[in-house]
């Protein structure tokens, strides 16, 4: 019961994981301007949506102006919660999904803003993999008397190396991100 119950919950968190993986991942592709429509973001306003103040979380609404467009052009579009305040008038190159309602900041803070979740989605994806592959019971026994591992226990290390190379950029990322000028 133990086992299913580990598989269960396994498969439950990975499919949550990939479904945010996939979310990131667009997101991160809107930012390095893959995709979408290129213009410029001015931040109206923000406001900060935790009234206790010991948690800044702040939601930023303003106008999208597509490149080559007038400000008859310029659509307001929430920006949401950003976790930033940016000053009121701050103005930053973004894209617009395919959703109007979708906007990233484009060029180098924009994906370090998305990477650290595409990092944190593939550590988590890996570690899942490893523990699913790996050999475990009986076969874990053999496997430690064999002088070459088993193609499992290979397949499984190579799926481990994902999570070496993850941990890292996601860590470096979020300390970009923490560290981006705020002007």
């Amino acid at each position: 019961m133990k086992r299913v119950l580990g598989w269960v919950c396994g498969v439950v968190l990975a499919l949550v994981t990939a479904l945010w993986c996939g979310m990131a991942t667009a997101d991160l592709a809107l930012s390095a301007g893959v995709y979408g429509t290129p213009g410029t973001y001015k931040v109206e306003r923000c406001y900060d949506t935790d009234s206790s103040g010991r948690n800044s979380r702040y939601d930023c609404h303003g106008d999208f102006t597509p490149d080559g467009g007038t400000a008859d052009d310029a659509e307001y579009v929430p920006l949401g919660d950003t976790g930033r305040d940016y000053p009121d008038g701050t103005e930053f190159d973004a894209r617009q999904g395919n959703d109007p309602d979708t906007i990233q900041r484009v060029g180098f803070w924009g994906v370090v803003g998305e990477l650290w979740q595409v990092a944190v989605c593939v550590t988590v994806l890996a570690i899942l993999g490893y523990q699913a592959i790996k050999p475990r019971g009986r076969d874990a026994r053999r496997e430690a008397h064999r002088r070459e591992p088993s193609p499992r226990q290979k397949a499984a290390d190579r799926v481990g190396y994902a999570v070496l190379v993850a941990v890292p950029v996601g860590i470096l990322s979020w300390i970009a991100m923490i560290a981006e000028p705020t002007s």
